[in-house]
């Protein structure tokens, strides 16, 4: 099972400025969903609740562009994602990092793909790029 689940909104074509699509994040218990968001943005904000994640810690990611701001509480390793009024409970902090590098891998190779059909330069996504190596 994967903690991860998204999909992007591929009508006409995938837009490469601003990739939207459904986005889920399937907890031990409980579930994050939002729908039409900034795949990007979403997968910006878990790697950096990702590379921040310390027992006893607490962080707050605010992808300005979305509603919410998410809360990271990781205790006694559980990690708690909290997104608005939504929450999540991961009892597997290793295999969530995991699945947050496979959606950023599967993201960027999609965005790559659809550049070179495009005959497009790549997106930077910096922060993605430095993060799926």
């Amino acid at each position: 099972m994967s903690y991860l689940k998204w999909n992007l909104d591929q009508e006409d074509e995938i837009d490469l400025v601003a990739p939207t699509g459904d986005f889920y994040i399937i907890g031990d218990e409980g579930e994050i969903t939002e729908k039409f968001t900034n795949i990007d943005v979403f997968l910006e904000v878990l790697v950096e609740g990702a590379n921040n994640l310390k027992i006893g810690k607490s962080i707050v990611v605010d992808p300005l562009i979305e509603p919410n701001e998410f809360h990271f509480d990781y205790q006694d390793r559980i990690l708690q994602i909290t997104y608005g009024r939504q929450q999540v409970t991961i009892l597997n902090r290793d295999k969530f990092i995991e699945d947050v590098h496979q959606a950023v891998t599967e993201l960027l190779e999609i965005l790559d793909q659809q550049s070179a059909i495009e005959q497009q330069p790549k997106r930077s996504l910096a922060k993605l790029r430095a993060y799926s190596i």
